[in-house]
């Protein structure tokens, strides 16, 4: 997530340079590799939420053992995945 930070203030300043610059970035966001990219972003910022609140469950005592820790890893990577599909990621 860091990482794209550079990449998205290079395209918001392109994009707030006029309106030339704003049909670049709308054609660069418009290819399928700019919306995979968009896509494992919104990906990656769900993944971290989620686990940031089972981590908060596992401050509060729940889940130490082994396999509940695995079930609920697994939960959360399934739930970032549906909640990305649900709410209309593959749409981009």
């Amino acid at each position: 997530m860091a990482l794209a930070i550079p990449g998205a203030a290079i395209l918001f300043h392109q994009a707030l340079s006029g309106p030339d610059g704003f049909a670049v970035v709308a054609a660069i966001l418009d290819s399928w590799l700019a919306r995979l990219i968009l896509m494992l972003l919104a990906w990656s910022l769900l993944h971290h939420l989620f686990s940031g609140i089972r981590y908060l469950l596992i401050d509060l005592g729940l889940g130490l053992e082994r396999p509940a820790a695995r079930r609920s890893a697994m939960i959360v990577f399934a739930a970032a995945i549906t909640v990305l599909v649900v709410g209309g990621g593959l749409a981009l």
